[in-house]
């Protein structure tokens, strides 16, 4: 019991020890928790955001689990959207079967960072999740924070709400139709279903834009 006792102290001290070296550093506070969430980010974005959640619910009483946030899609993916569609996600707090959702995760020598699509498959009693890449089907397991969202809606590039929310995101049309190009060229090169139809949207897109 008392080496419990003296383990749990030596945790503690250590992060007092961390908290007091991010608090003496000489850019102001909030600064130097920026900058230290950024690095922890470059290897494990997902428990940064997850955590962040955390802090909001439990310590301040805001439950973003009821928000959400939008993305401009940036590839193709079948049945699912296509570069330039403005995605709309909401931060779920338990991931359901056949639920869409967007994950992030490195590789095994957490260097690259990867966002992907995926559907969920099951949740396991070990509260990991079980879930399939909508592009390849390729399953994974993960865990909470490596879900950022879940997707709720697609607005459809060029549709009236799309234009209403595009002009407020500030992204650059130059920038989507870049990802077009991208897409056009590896649409072309992959044994895809539905590669025709596909190409020629994205064509399409990328003449409304040019």
């Amino acid at each position: 019991m008392a080496e419990a006792t003296q383990k749990e102290a030596g945790v503690v001290e250590a992060y007092e020890n961390l908290a007091r070296q991010v608090l003496d550093r000489p850019e102001s506070i909030p600064s130097a928790i920026h900058n230290l969430l950024l690095k922890l980010a470059e290897t494990h974005p997902g428990a940064v955001y997850w955590i962040v959640r955390k802090f909001y619910q439990e310590y301040l009483r805001l439950y973003v689990s009821d928000t959400g946030y939008i993305g401009i899609a940036d590839r193709y993916e079948p049945e699912l959207m296509y570069p330039g569609d403005i995605a709309l996600y909401m931060v779920p707090e338990s991931p359901q079967p056949d639920d869409v959702v967007q994950v992030t995760f490195t590789d095994k020598d957490e260097v690259s960072v990867y966002v992907i699509h995926a559907r969920v498959v099951r949740c396991n009693d070990d509260r990991s999740v079980q879930v399939a890449d909508t592009s390849t089907g390729e399953e994974y397991k993960v865990v909470d924070w490596n879900i950022l969202g879940k997707l709720v809606r697609v607005i459809p590039f060029g549709s009236g709400e799309w234009q209403e929310l595009f002009a407020a995101s500030g992204v650059p049309k130059e920038w989507v139709a870049t990802s077009i190009e991208e897409n056009i060229r590896s649409v072309q090169e992959s044994e895809v279903p539905g590669k025709d139809e596909a190409i020629a949207e994205l064509k399409r897109r990328l003449g409304d834009l040019v």
